[in-house]
């Protein structure tokens, strides 16, 4: 018997069409864990093996990628100590700025074909 866990990730895809981006705005996007009962740590650890794969192995020529906490309160100060402060939360994320549709689309085709395994866990 099969005794892998798989840990979806997302890339969020709702970010600008490519040559629709309006002036002073930038393609910006995240990749996350999507499974909430794997903790922070552990989305961290995920991430990192994930984002190691990306730098070694994918096209990022032109785009910044990076690893940060996603923190709910800081972003949206105005909801702390509201009736919505349960809809804050933390999280960590690759960043990526300036990654298009048409390069997202290489990389899936790319991810399709791989698998990550740590702790006997695919992602």
């Amino acid at each position: 018997m099969d005794s892998k866990k798989i840990i979806p990730i997302n890339i969020w895809d709702d970010f600008y069409d490519d040559g629709f981006v309006p002036e002073g705005e930038k393609l910006e996007t995240y990749i996350y864990v999507e499974d909430a009962s794997v903790s922070n740590n552990k989305r961290k650890e995920y991430l990192e093996i994930l984002l190691q794969y990306i730098n070694k192995n994918l096209n990022t020529d032109g785009i910044k990628i990076w690893l940060e906490l996603f923190e709910g309160k800081k972003k949206y100060p105005n909801i702390v100590d509201t009736e919505n402060e349960y809809m804050l939360f933390d999280r960590w994320e690759i960043k990526l700025e300036g990654l298009t549709h048409k390069r997202l689309d290489e990389w899936m085709d790319k991810f399709k074909n791989i698998e990550l395994t740590v702790d006997n866990i695919v992602k």
